[in-house]
């Protein structure tokens, strides 16, 4: 930004003589109207236009001294950034729009002018008015002008008279709907950029009308207009200055205590790892219990929050001091001998062992359960009838629900009958979808609506048909144009007609995809169908595949998979990413040029709209129940909940919907938490009333203040000129608050008592062993050397330049097992001041390391272990994470192929709803599936394979989870194997070892509630987590100990053993032997197990 502009904030005030010439253009609103002016200065303008057009004024502005003085002419101005505020939706009914002429010079994400007109479009009212003073070459922009199209009509535009900035100053009025844009309306408005404009004269009657202020904002939302950066200092001045302490802020500044609800029931009895998550959080008081001695002892938790502060530069020279927030448990114990105080994991399970049964019945005396194992008789024999027209599972004399499974139906059923909802948080295969058949039996609720994954329908409509006597299931697909015409198409109505009229039986039950379910306004797919191959993939083999109808591109999801199926394409609106010859564009989509100041001729973004609006109005299936058919679904089954978590995303608005349309509701998660508290805020707002009386829909912040971890960030430049607010460019922060992975264990009281937490080990049956094997190889000479080499140029780079950090993780992490090809490093280049330049720089070439008919290290043990299994009727579950640019799925099944093997590859262009079919028809004349894990994480049963190959590590732990019980699961006869193989001295192996200490953390934190514990986090913090260690030096550990007791590790190039292990059924009663199986502890030193060695196979001890 230029001097002149530092000194004045950004701040360039519109004239008293242009306002005066604006206000020939409007008529004054009827009744009374709301402007919002989000940059407003000294206030002078708003104070103009609001007392002329009788709208009252509100705004934000950076300085303080300036927003002291529009305080005094505004009705409401908050000193802050516009972006550090919040205000309802449509609430505003004329838009007063002059921001800063610049680029956001910090976090670089362009043109401020585009930037402040999309950020502040939602707040206006549909036929609101929008002024908009820009300087007129910004009109060109591409994402100005279309949103200008897309979002309004009726423009006037001219010259801002006598302005050294050449600004332009644009009447528009607010579209009442989205209108996609047609051929050259964008270019209509980008061409006023570099139109010969007239000056804006005094018109001679007004053209626009203000519409009156709404009362209520976006779906009936109260209107509230805030600050979201309040420090606790400036909370506590604001509210001691007003004069009235009751703000929920105040009271949790107060009161840090306000996050316990007291004493809840739980649905049923409380699970060991529940119990402990309880008392170390001190939400049960003081717990007194007879220690071993008889002798009296007392326990109290306590977790507190500590902050720490650090500070550091960003590449741009600014100042960033971060304070982050950090959990600390206490457990402290009192008895005659002295006092105790426990402040580690490792302490803690110790004392749990020591006083776990103790402690356990003292808090199910406070805690006494809704449901305490005891079924009624009409409880017990409607769930005895469920069930009888499937197949039996292994170690059952007949078919029907397990008993578990039984216990939980009832549990939900009580729940949703006290509370009107229940949740059910369940290990993968514990089996989800006939607990929920059961709960719908046992309320007798018909009809009941199921909204689950696409893929997901056909099961669900089965497991219905065979678990439920006599039940109809029926999918939902569709409402056509007119909602209200009985001839037209309209499956939900449909579907009740037929309920009423009595030909679906007595037990209907409706299931709706989730992309189904949201899919309104008249938005279609606009692609052609076409045989293609995965984008950046050395793989040549082609799919029918959604392309582009422009340049033929084929359409990609956002894990980097084509689409096959257009139904898909209803989740977002997608635009081509294709590559095209043209202008090559820069950030901003304005042309490149080079040194010279020439355009450059290349390649851009195709960018076509791959959708289209056919001007008529739809009913979702979710909003047309909510407006027509309330009250008619007894329940609603809502599967994989935690994709609805969203505060207003389609998913999560189509959920709230369906939710306050049935008259209950149940909600199936593998797990509820995202890794940080907010991901589950708006999900448990719109099912649970003590959250809803408790929080606002928007306090998400407070709810993070409570039982999340924040992050809060302070940005300052050196040549600062003012001092009373921090400025940096055009974005000027005083805090930033972001939230960080980081969970109190005081959340759990808000589940409790609607909640029921069950894993595998739960039912009872007799699975068969599960083992993690680690299998760990070297590289040959030249094969290290190059990757040694790889490494250390790397690292230093790294360490000169934070930039080439990703380059780093991702070339060590992948090269080791795509060195059977020619590669190069290819890098961004950086000029002096740091800026990226258009050119790329070849940093390295990195030739094969074997020749075309030689094998890796891994890919020989890969083949070697493939064929052992198969000489023992086990089939092999292979996932690889180079799947998509850097596919090395084809070499691999080359590489078994030519060791006898069958091999069959599952791409991410084979539908999501045919994937199992998929699987299932090829499993028969398959050795050795290869996928990516992602693929499978969800839905699918593969337990036809028995052995599950992690030939490259995953770096979440979420689908690494998700994708080994895949295959361990109910319905499993063969013992499982997870193997994990990665080279010697590897970023792969440090990546392991990284994954083995955050699984052992899940497992000591939840104890028997392993898979619920684990979370879909970001892969960037995994990788974040993973430079830091290697550069900071953290020792490895040992890998034989990151995962479970009977884990083996091996430097044998046949890897871990073959011999399937006889099926084990551990049946666990104490905290004890809990903890002794999962080998966190080990309270008595136990015999060696004798190892049984094949014939020919080196023993590994």
């Amino acid at each position: 930004m230029r001097p002149p502009a530092i000194e004045k904030m950004g701040y360039y005030p519109t004239h008293e003589n242009v306002a005066r010439v604006i206000l020939t253009y409007i008529s004054p609103a009827p009744e009374r109207g709301r402007l919002l002016d989000p940059c407003c200065g000294e206030g002078t303008a708003a104070q103009m236009l609001g007392n002329s057009l009788n709208c009252e004024t509100w705004g934000s502005e950076l300085s303080y001294k300036r927003a002291e003085i529009a305080s005094r002419v505004m009705n409401k101005v908050h000193q802050a950034p516009w972006e550090s505020t919040w205000l309802t939706p449509t609430s505003i009914s004329f838009l007063f729009l002059n921001p800063p002429y610049d680029t956001d010079t910090i976090d670089n994400q362009g043109r401020l002018e585009a930037t402040f007109l999309k950020t502040t479009t939602p707040t206006l009212v549909k036929g609101g008015l929008l002024v908009y003073i820009i300087p007129q070459r910004m009109f060109a922009n591409p994402d100005i002008a279309k949103r200008l199209a897309t979002y309004y009509q009726d423009f006037t535009i001219g010259l801002y008279e006598d302005s050294a900035y050449k600004q332009a100053i644009l009447f528009a009025k607010r579209r009442d709907g989205i209108h996609v844009p047609e051929n050259g309306e964008v270019e209509k408005v980008q061409a006023w950029g570099l139109a010969i404009l007239e000056n804006l004269q005094p018109a001679p009657e007004p053209i626009y009308t203000i519409p009156p202020a709404p009362e209520r904002g976006f779906n009936n939302q109260p209107i509230t207009f805030k600050r979201k950066d309040w420090t606790d200092e400036e909370t506590v001045e604001a509210t001691l200055s007003n004069g009235a302490m009751q703000t929920s802020a105040w009271k949790d500044l107060l009161n840090p205590k306000r996050s316990e609800t007291g004493s809840v029931s739980p649905v049923m009895p409380l699970k060991k790892g529940h119990v402990a998550m309880l008392m170390a959080s001190g939400m049960i008081g003081i717990i007194r219990i007879m220690g071993d001695d008889g002798k009296p002892m007392l326990v109290k938790g306590r977790v507190i929050k500590e902050q720490d502060t650090t500070v550091s530069e960003d590449a741009s020279g600014n100042e960033v001091e971060k304070i982050k927030d950090r959990f600390v448990t206490t457990v402290t114990v009192v008895t005659k001998e002295g006092v105790q105080v426990i402040k580690d994991v490792d302490g803690l399970t110790k004392f749990m062992q020591a006083h776990g049964e103790k402690i356990g019945q003292y808090v199910l005396d406070h805690y006494r359960p809704l449901y305490n194992l005891d079924p009624t008789d009409e409880e017990s024999a409607c769930l005895e009838a469920l069930g009888k027209g499937r197949k039996p599972l292994p170690g059952q004399k007949e078919p029907g629900l397990l008993p578990t499974q039984k216990h939980a139906a009832v549990a939900m059923a009580r729940s949703i009958r006290r509370n009107k909802v229940g949740n059910m948080q369940g290990e993968m295969g514990v089996g989800k979808t006939t607990i929920a058949a059961g709960t719908i039996a046992l309320l007798d609720a018909y009809p009941t609506i199921v909204l689950c994954p696409p893929h997901l329908v056909p099961k669900w409509i089965r497991e219905i048909e065979e678990t439920i006597p006599g039940a109809k299931a029926i999918e939902l697909r569709r409402i056509g144009q007119n909602s209200d015409d009985p001839h037209e198409l309209n499956d939900v109505r449909k579907f009740l007609e037929q309920y009423d009229e009595g030909l679906l039986g007595k037990k209907a039950v409706a299931v709706v995809a989730n992309t189904t379910a949201k899919m309104g306004s008249g938005w279609q797919p606009a692609v052609v169908m076409r045989k293609a191959k995965e984008p950046d993939s050395q793989s040549q083999h082609k799919h029918l595949a959604c392309c582009c109808p422009v340049c033929g591109a084929p359409v990609v999801d956002e894990k980097g998979f084509m689409i096959t199926d257009p139904e898909e394409m209803t989740k977002h609106r997608y635009f081509c990413e294709g590559k095209v010859p043209g202008w090559e564009l820069d950030e901003n989509g304005d042309r490149k040029r080079d040194k010279n100041g020439d355009t450059i001729w290349g390649e851009r973004k195709c960018g076509t709209a791959l959708f289209t609006f056919d001007q008529t109005r739809r009913f979702s299936i979710a909003e047309y129940i909510s407006k027509h058919c309330k009250g008619r679904f007894e329940l609603l089954i809502a599967d994989e909940c935690h994709q609805f978590k969203g505060k207003s995303s389609d998913r999560g608005i189509a959920f709230h919907q369906l939710v306050t349309a049935c008259n209950a509701t149940l909600t199936l998660t593998g797990t509820f938490f995202g890794g940080k508290s907010t991901s589950i805020f708006w999900l448990l707002h719109r099912l649970i009333p003590s959250v809803r009386k408790d929080f606002g829909f928007a306090e998400e912040m407070r709810w993070a203040k409570l039982y999340g971890v924040l992050e809060v960030t302070r940005k300052t430049k050196r040549d600062d000129i003012e001092d009373d607010g921090v400025f940096t460019g055009n974005r000027r922060y005083r805090n930033i608050a972001k939230e960080q992975p980081g969970l109190s264990p005081a959340i759990i009281n808000r589940l409790l008592d609607t909640t029921v937490f069950l894993s595998l080990k739960d039912l009872g049956v007799n699975l068969p062993e599960y083992k993690e094997e680690v299998a760990v190889l070297d590289m040959d000479e030249v094969h290290q050397g190059q990757y040694k080499t790889l490494d250390d140029t790397l690292k230093t780079l790294a360490k000169e330049n934070g930039r080439y950090l990703s380059t780093w993780l991702q070339w060590t992490l992948a090269r080791p097992n795509s060195a059977f090809r020619d590669e190069v490093v290819i890098v961004d280049e950086f000029d002096e001041d740091g800026e990226k330049l258009d050119r790329k720089l070849e940093l390295m070439e990195l030739p094969a390391v074997v020749e075309d008919n030689q094998k890796l290290p891994k890919e020989e043990w890969l083949a070697k272990f493939c064929v052992a299994e198969r000489t023992q009727n086990r089939k092999v579950l292979v996932y690889l994470r180079q799947t998509g640019t850097r596919d090395i799925q084809d070499h691999i099944q080359s590489m078994l192929e030519k060791a006898g093997l069958r091999v069959t590859v599952l791409h991410g262009s084979v539908d999501p709803r045919k994937r199992e079919e998929w699987i299932a028809k090829r499993t028969p004349a398959t050795d050795v599936l290869i996928c990516n894990p992602k693929l499978v994480e969800t839905g699918l049963d593969l337990i036809a394979y028995s052995t599950v190959i992690f030939a490259e590590i995953e770096y979440s732990l979420y689908t690494l989870w998700q994708s080994v019980r895949r295959v361990w699961r109910l319905g499993q006869q063969k013992p499982v194997k997870a193997v994990f193989s990665v080279y010697q001295g590897t970023m792969e192996a440090r990546a392991l070892d990284l994954m083995g200490k955050k699984m052992k953390a899940a497992q000591l934190l939840y104890g028997d509630e392993v898979g619920g514990a684990i979370v879909p986090e970001e892969e960037g913090d995994f990788l974040t987590q993973l430079a830091r260690d290697v550069l900071d030096g953290v020792k490895m550990s040992d890998l034989a100990t990151l995962f479970a007791e009977d884990a083996k590790i091996s430097h044998n190039p046949l890897g871990s053993m073959t011999i399937p292990s006889e099926v084990m059924t551990i049946p666990l009663s104490t905290w004890e032997e809990w903890l002794r199986e999962r080998g966190q502890v080990a309270p008595v030193r136990r015999k060696a197990k004798r190892t049984i060695v094949l014939p020919g196979q080196a023993s590994l001890f």
